[in-house]
């Protein structure tokens, strides 16, 4: 069977990943889903669900060297893919890889993570034009699960007190209040991304608590573009990867 062609990309300088060049492809939500992370102990346990081909996983392995990861993902090419961008960047040893699918929690390891982070996909299953491209549908439209099925496995994974931390299209955000408030987790804070001051916001950042109070802060706005159309000072800093 002919292999899928790859892209060999660099990101903020440091890390180095291959792609599918007509498959799913990672990007900026990537990196500010792995990057401003809650406060977590000295050395976490956090878990990335719907890795892909491991963007979230290496960021959060490279800026957060004590830190253990697992890394989950359901699709096997996207799979083979994130084994060798952990490998090709030196974090193998500390992370734990599965290909399993977030809905068999017999596959997953119960109570361990300090902070579960998730990209789920952005859009249910009979919504919008669907790419032809099997990988990247199965990425963005919610064929195999959807956002009650995402915080029922971090519910399964995290710690109690363990957090998780996702985003999302704003135009979700009612149905996850919804399937937060069916779980033990609660919110803690919101923070909203804009792409120009002027324009509404894109995505939102959340983040619950398992076994917490409601203490909902609402952040300030992360606005991704300078007025000059450079990115923002603070999105820049993100993408250093210091």
């Amino acid at each position: 069977m002919t292999q899928p062609e790859t892209t060999d990309d660099v990101l903020g300088g440091r890390l180095s990943f291959k792609q599918h060049r007509k498959g799913y492809r990672f990007g900026l939500d990537a990196v500010l889903l792995a990057t401003d992370l809650p406060e977590l102990p000295d050395s976490p346990t956090i878990a990335d669900f719907g890795a892909g081909q491991g963007a979230v996983t290496c960021v959060i392995a490279h800026n957060r060297p004590a830190a253990h990861l697992i890394s989950v993902e359901r699709q096997p090419g996207l799979f083979g893919l994130l084994r060798q961008n952990i490998d090709a960047n030196g974090f193998t040893p500390r992370i734990e890889t599965l290909c399993v699918d977030l809905r068999d929690k017999a596959a997953l390891p119960p109570h361990e993570a300090d902070l579960v982070v998730m990209n789920p996909p952005y859009y249910a299953a009979n919504s919008g034009l669907m790419s032809s491209n099997t990988e990247r549908a199965e990425a963005h439209y919610e064929l195999h699960g959807g956002l009650s099925d995402f915080v029922a496995a971090a519910q399964y994974v995290a710690k109690p007190g363990g957090l998780f931390k996702l985003v999302l299209p704003p135009e979700r955000l009612t149905e996850l209040m919804g399937e937060i408030d069916a779980s033990d987790f609660a919110m803690r804070s919101l923070r909203f991304f804009h792409s120009h001051l002027d324009e509404p916001a894109y995505l939102v950042e959340c983040v619950a608590k398992r076994g917490g109070r409601f203490e909902l802060e609402v952040r300030p706005p992360l606005v991704v573009y300078a007025d000059n159309g450079e990115y923002g000072a603070e999105v820049k800093a993100r993408l250093e990867l210091d």
